[in-house]
């Protein structure tokens, strides 16, 4: 087993948070290793994009390629929910510093350009290898990997973990931490023959809130559709039977996804993900750091997952060039990186707990531009949040929950219900 040297950052995952940040580092001038356990193509969850993601695509250089997939445009995004048979259907505000679009992406082509654009870039791929050991020191880290059935060791000047859901530092070295109520299990597959809605909307991402959970209903662009049931961990557990039937039993409640599908065939297994909200401990240290997945996941009713695993990779990217010029790696200097991406996050851990309460559902789903709280909304909706928005903007949102609030006492004297749903 031979020692490889000489690179200034090992990368431990190869989705878009990995490839991002070794293609960043790459286009620096930074020799860059990245480990990806799984081959690709393969089938994931997180499909929609926000539209902060498409400068982003620009800064690293893969949008033309991504545009060159044809992938299915987005102007918005239609909520809706079962018990009060309130809808809304958001479209993306025009003259921002982002674009009034998006795209729905299956992630098994997506990721796959991702990391050909990173390979392109000059980042050393290691597919599929596994990374079994790590070992930070005074001067460096040591990587033990299986590549291809063989053994592998190297060295490098920093590490980065992108490891995604399985949060190898966490894992290994730190602690998971769940939650409370945002417990929750995603069943997801593809449908082909899904209605569609018309003109401008086909391509809007749809959020059927129901009694058990709720639906995320992505059209791709053709003829199929990501269909996915987010339901509480305690709904599924203890449950026999294939996951199919709990999937289909799901549908069934759920009369507007139930009538979508009434004529379409389901075309890959129904996938089961648990455990979808944590937040990872450490974050930052001496010589590494984590982004996207591997610092914390949120319950994606607003499609942030792949926004934030790529902005957070990339503000990284920022963090860790400056470290490498002037060969100091404590962890106190990332701080501001940990601050940063927090920054992003909050909101939409924010917006996703008010959601689920009665009080904020029916403002949300009836809203109102007063003092600009739903442009407020839009910018939260279209990754809005780790931009410097407004001081307008923040306003907004505030006056949003302080309605919210007051919407509680109002509902409570009506007798009408006001305690929130996270708990299914």
């Amino acid at each position: 087993m031979t020692l490889e040297a000489g690179y200034d950052v090992v990368v431990i995952g190869g989705g878009p948070a990995g490839s991002t940040a070794a293609t960043c580092l790459a286009r620096a001038g930074r020799r860059v290793v990245l480990f990806e356990r799984e081959p690709f193509p393969r089938l994931h969850v997180g499909e929609s994009l926000l539209p902060a993601n498409l400068p982003l695509l620009d800064r690293i250089g893969v949008h033309p390629a991504i545009v060159e997939r044809g992938f299915q445009v987005k102007y918005g995004a239609t909520f809706s929910d079962q018990e009060s048979q309130l809808e809304h259907t958001f479209y993306f505000a025009r003259n921002k510093p982002w674009p009034y679009y998006a795209y729905q992406v299956p992630r098994a082509e997506f990721d796959t350009v991702l990391l050909d654009h990173a390979r392109k870039q000059g980042v050393d791929v290691r597919q599929p290898a596994t990374v079994e050991t790590i070992t930070l020191d005074g001067t460096g880290v040591t990587v033990s990997a299986e590549e291809h059935g063989q053994a592998v060791t190297l060295r490098a000047r920093f590490l980065i973990d992108a490891s995604g859901r399985d949060g190898f530092f966490a894992s290994r070295l730190g602690r998971r931490e769940a939650i409370p109520n945002l417990g929750k299990v995603a069943l997801f597959a593809h449908f082909r023959g899904a209605e569609r809605a018309p003109g401008r909307d086909e391509g809007n991402i749809r959020i059927h809130l129901f009694e058990d959970g709720w639906f995320w209903w992505i059209p791709f662009a053709g003829d199929t559709t990501s269909v996915g049931c987010v339901l509480h961990a305690r709904t599924a557990r203890g449950r026999g039977g294939p996951v199919e039937e709990l999937f289909d039993e799901m549908v069934h409640r759920c009369r507007r996804v139930a009538l979508g599908l009434g004529g379409a065939e389901r075309i890959t297994p129904v996938k089961r993900v648990a455990n979808f909200s944590y937040v990872n401990r450490p974050r930052v240290g001496d010589r590494f750091l984590c982004v996207g997945d591997a610092i914390a996941f949120v319950d994606p009713i607003f499609s942030g997952g792949v926004y934030i695993a790529m902005q957070s990779a990339e503000l990284a990217a920022e963090a860790v060039l400056p470290a490498l010029a002037d060969g100091r790696f404590e962890a106190a200097r990332f701080a501001s990186y940990e601050r940063a991406v927090w920054r992003g996050i909050a909101p939409f851990f924010r917006m996703i707990h008010k959601y689920y309460e009665p009080a904020f559902l029916e403002l949300f789903l009836k809203p109102r531009n007063y003092f600009g709280m739903e442009d407020a909304v839009l910018s939260v909706l279209a990754g809005g949040a780790f931009h410097r928005m407004p001081w307008r903007m923040w306003c907004g949102l505030e006056l949003l929950f302080l309605l919210a609030r007051v919407n509680v006492w109002v509902r409570r004297r009506a007798g009408l219900p006001v305690e929130s749903r996270l708990e299914w």
